[in-house]
């Protein structure tokens, strides 16, 4: 199963919608070359030409992107125009991973293996979750499940890390008061007998949540695509801000120009943001006689091992180059004010035949609008967070000049809704590929992948949301409803006699 999908600008808004299964089966059935067949069949089925195919939405894998022979190669000598877009989630967890991994090498502590051990540990053991809970009451702290952690979802970690420092007393108290010999115990009790583990576990505690809103926006069903490049450069410059020099990161006028390498640039490893709690916590073990000084150093080694290997990760991996996200941006009403007419005409001179305003005729109408629009007076809501932009530029598409009758906005306004429709991320396409595997299970494994299963799908991506629940009838139909329950429960209090029945069948 290959599911494709489509996303369009309907009316005000756009939405998402399943198109086919693109199944495909034999021994090469998982090759380029077969998917890239089945998926240009479906769309030459539909009457769906290549030229309005302005962007595509795929992960990363190599059939997909590869450099040789991918779907996406063969898409791109279709249309070339086609904006590729892979997938940014699982960057943001690898450039986490990739700075995790850093950490380790230098300090020894993996968070991943700490969580997991906890994890299962307590997981499905009654006697382990009634001891813990014991002391908890001993320490006067509210019991809590531990949480499981995934390790193909390094994000995640965040939680589960906030979750043991919540029990991180009564946790410690635990595992020094019993003594098992199974190798999983053995390690929790090095780790929580080590106070170190507890100034590692606070480092990201505070530092993991700069990647969330990111990863957040990623994940967004609304389009969102003119936020992305000020998002990403963002994400970047705030893991600089914790360990460069302030003068150093204001010389920079682009990520890529930022010098973080340079040790001249960094702050010294007292000065480093570690978090507000962390450092405090370090300082009262240092003062205690609880850690070493070399111990401190080897920790703040690790902390800014962490944050440069994080930036570097980041800015090879992230689309920060790419001038479409530049230009994106006008679509946005908060930002319209730092554009240029010549964002929209990005887009003219790149989708040439969606977009037929071609000309010095056509631009300075183009230009006309754009000024138009930029110098709109715009009520925003009172949390501008809020503010629908989809909607609004199915708005715009209908507005009326005063004194013409003609559309006000008539080119700038399909410009903005095939910018809306490019994806921001797969996040949809991941979406699909779960609600396929909810549905097509061990027990309902002869649904028909192109009949019922597709149809399934199709219904689920056109309302996903189940609102007949929450259905309510018109108030004649509840008044009829009444009336026929007042006659039906009249009637069959008093039945009739029931006529005799034939002797033949009363035999």
């Amino acid at each position: 199963m290959n599911p494709i999908t489509v996303r369009i600008f309907d009316t005000t808004k756009v939405v998402h919608r399943f198109l086919d299964m693109c199944t495909t089966s034999g021994r090469s059935s998982g090759t380029a070359e077969v998917i890239y067949k089945k998926i240009n069949d479906v769309l030459r089925e539909n009457n769906i030409p290549w030229r309005n195919c302005v962007g595509l939405s795929i992960d990363n894998a190599p059939v997909n992107t590869g450099a040789k022979n991918s779907i996406s190669g063969r898409m791109l000598k279709e249309n070339n125009s086609i904006y590729l877009h892979g997938c940014p989630c699982h960057i943001i967890h690898n450039t986490a991973r990739q700075a995790g991994q850093r950490f380790l090498e230098i300090s020894g502590f993996d968070p991943e293996d700490l969580a997991v051990d906890v994890g299962y540990w307590f997981k499905g053991s009654t006697n382990s979750k009634g001891y813990s809970a014991e002391f908890c009451d001993f320490h006067g702290s509210e019991y809590m499940e531990t949480l499981p952690h995934i390790s193909e979802q390094w994000l995640s970690l965040e939680t589960c890390v906030t979750r043991i420092l919540q029990q991180y007393g009564p946790l410690t108290s635990y595992f020094k008061s019993f003594d098992e010999k199974q190798p999983r115990f053995r390690r929790l009790v090095d780790a929580f007998s080590n106070p170190l583990t507890e100034i590692y576990l606070l480092f990201f505690q505070a530092t993991l949540p700069v990647f969330s809103p990111l990863n957040l926006l990623f994940q967004r069903e609304k389009s969102s695509i003119f936020q992305l490049h000020g998002e990403m450069t963002t994400f970047i410059l705030e893991l600089c801000a914790r360990f460069m020099k302030p003068a150093a990161l204001l010389q920079s006028r682009q990520v890529h120009d930022i010098h973080y390498k340079d040790p001249l640039n960094q702050l010294p490893g007292e000065k480093l943001d570690v978090g507000f709690t962390t450092r405090a916590t370090l300082n009262r073990l240092l003062e205690a006689g609880d850690l070493t000084p070399q111990e401190v150093q080897q920790f703040q080694q690790a902390s800014l091992a962490f944050l440069v290997r994080a930036v570097e990760y980041a800015i090879n991996k992230l689309p920060l180059k790419e001038a479409l996200l530049q230009h994106a941006k006008f679509v946005d009403v908060q930002q319209r004010a730092e554009c240029g007419v010549e964002d929209a005409l990005y887009f003219v001179d790149r989708f040439h035949e969606l977009l037929p305003f071609h000309g010095p005729r056509e631009h300075n109408k183009v230009s006309e609008e754009f000024l138009e629009y930029q110098l709109m007076d715009i009520p925003m809501p009172q949390d501008p967070s809020t503010f629908d932009v989809e909607e609004f530029w199915g708005r715009m598409s209908s507005t009326k000049n005063k004194v013409t009758g003609l559309s006000q906005f008539a080119r700038l306004s399909k410009i903005a809704e095939l910018v809306l429709v490019l994806p921001h991320s797969s996040a949809d396409a991941e979406r699909v590929f779960s609600m396929v595997g909810l549905n097509e299970t061990k027990t309902r494994d002869s649904l028909a992948l192109d009949g019922t299963l597709s149809s399934i799908i199709a219904v689920k991506m056109a309302g996903p949301e189940p609102h007949c629940f929450k259905w309510e009838p018109p108030t004649p139909i509840l008044k009829a409803s009444k009336s026929a329950t007042n006659a039906y429960n009249t009637h069959h209090r008093h039945p009739s006699p029931t006529p005799a029945l034939p002797d033949e069948i009363s035999l």
